[in-house]
């Protein structure tokens, strides 16, 4: 199962259904404070620590975990927001469970110790922070966040000021969307969930192979190439036909019995001298996409296609069929002045795959007014009645009933120049093979991610769909 992810307030919400059984909040707190302790003691074994508590509950966390690791006999100094005799509720019942002193925050700028524990401000935080936690965040150090690194908004992912650069975050029952999300994710390090007993459902997780690995096509030893699915991908003229070959290779590669490239009959020659184990076919008209629409499994249309009135009538024609379709890049832009148009043609089968300049040429200023990445897309799927992805460094895919995944297994090296062309033609493979869309975006989005990292610097598109059949071998348990 992929890691979910809560927000703030679904996090509030499933801890009173907890506290509504009967459990009490400072129980809960005790094994967050617990979970802390252990965390940093088993990673971070050596060195003075340093643990800043804030006036609330997740200051509370912290003096709970000063305790523990004392009684691991670890040098711990523990610094507050607030005196403890000005702490209330269960913050204050858990700072009588440490026994050494309690400084003033401010004093915790006068050293430099090996290992901080940011215990400050959790995910709820809506404020910038203020005097000495705004220096202490810019003063730097290895620091452990607790359940989110101050100064970050939870919901958002955004700094709301100063915050802390965490080495690694421990949060409870779920990720929250500032772990993954950009700019938060960059902060917040390593991120480790811990169970405290609060039993988690929400419609938004981490991408991850656990979720989708039982669904990944298996073919029998008797299966031949017409029941893997056929894939048809258009191209652009001939002055750009590299980025559907991208496309069609990749999917290709990712299982599709059988690819096809859709060429203009002056762009066949240059497909001619490049493909091998894909077919080639001519098109002229959109009666011609249509014709083949109706005879494919799905269809990519998009990548260097030209941005024209042409290429949305290609687009309208091949959603007439009954292939499942990608439409990524210059298919995407081409309706941008009216994006209606397409919206009311599109199916929940269908996908759209733009990075957040297309994504803003077809949803305006959605990206720009909601709180978050997560929340954009999933209003874009309602809106658009197909799977979005939307792609990035914490690219979102979300279906239109708000079933969303975030995937953060990429690789900075995967900004280059025809990698989302190689993307699109990875989810097409899948959906050739029958696989449903939104869980082919999830695989081909990991995917994609994992040659990224196993190429590493230096990678061009091409080099992507190269590291598929290792990473799909070993998936499918036929590596060591």
């Amino acid at each position: 199962m992929g890691r979910p992810i809560l927000t703030p307030q679904e996090m509030l919400a499933a801890e009173q259904a907890v506290f509504n059984t009967g459990t009490d909040r400072f129980t809960l707190m005790q094994r967050a404070g617990e979970a802390v302790a252990e965390f940093v003691h088993a990673h971070w074994p050596d060195g003075q620590i340093q643990v800043l508590c804030g006036p609330g509950g997740n200051g509370g966390d912290g003096f709970i975990a000063a305790a523990a690791l004392a009684k691991l006999w670890r040098k711990v100094e523990v610094y507050s927001v607030l005196p403890v005799s000005e702490l209330t509720g269960d913050t204050a019942k858990a700072a009588s469970a440490w026994e050494g002193p309690v400084h003033k925050l401010e004093d915790a700028l006068k050293s430099q110790p090996e290992l901080i524990v940011d215990a400050l401000y959790g995910a709820g935080l809506t404020r910038p922070l203020e005097g000495a936690a705004a220096e202490l965040a810019q003063r730097g150090g290895r620091v452990i966040s607790v359940d989110v690194p101050s100064g970050i908004d939870g919901y958002t992912g955004k700094p709301l000021g100063p915050a802390f650069q965490a080495e690694a975050t421990l949060t409870f029952a779920a990720l929250r969307p500032a772990h993954v999300l950009l700019p938060g994710s960059a902060f917040s390090g390593v991120v480790m969930v811990a169970d405290i007993g609060v039993p988690v459902k929400t419609a938004l997780a981490e991408n991850s192979p656990a979720l989708w690995h039982s669904q990944m096509p298996q073919p029998g030893f008797g299966v031949h190439k017409y029941q893997r699915g056929h894939l048809k991908v258009v191209s652009g003229g001939p002055w750009n036909t590299g980025a559907a070959r991208l496309t069609a290779k990749a999917g290709l590669r990712a299982g599709a019995g059988l690819v096809t490239m859709l060429s203009p009959p002056d762009a066949a020659g240059v497909h001619a001298a490049h493909l091998t184990a894909i077919m080639l076919a001519p098109f002229v008209t959109p009666d011609d996409l249509a014709a083949y629409a109706a005879r494919s499994t799905a269809m990519v249309i998009g990548p260097a296609a030209g941005v024209t009135d042409a290429t949305r009538a290609n687009v309208e024609a091949i959603l007439k069929g009954p292939a499942r379709v990608v439409l990524d890049a210059d298919a995407l832009t081409a309706f941008g002045e009216d994006p209606e148009v397409l919206f009311k043609q599109l199916r929940p089968t269908d996908i759209l795959t733009p990075h957040e300049g297309e994504f803003s040429r077809l949803f305006g200023d959605l990206l720009a007014t909601s709180d978050n990445k997560v929340q954009a897309t999933r209003a874009a799927a309602a809106k658009a009645g197909c799977v979005i992805l939307l792609k990035g460094a914490d690219t979102v895919i979300a279906q239109p009933d708000g079933n969303a995944l975030v995937n953060t297994h990429a690789t900075r090296w995967l900004a280059t120049a025809g990698s989302g062309d190689v993307l699109a033609g990875i989810i097409a493979g899948f959906m050739a093979q029958g696989v449903d869309t939104f869980v082919a975006a999830a695989i081909g989005c990991w995917l994609h991610g994992e040659a990224g990292r196993r190429v590493g610097a230096g990678l061009i598109a091409e080099d992507i769909e190269m590291q598929l059949p290792v990473i799909l071998s070993a998936l499918h348990g036929e590596l060591g």
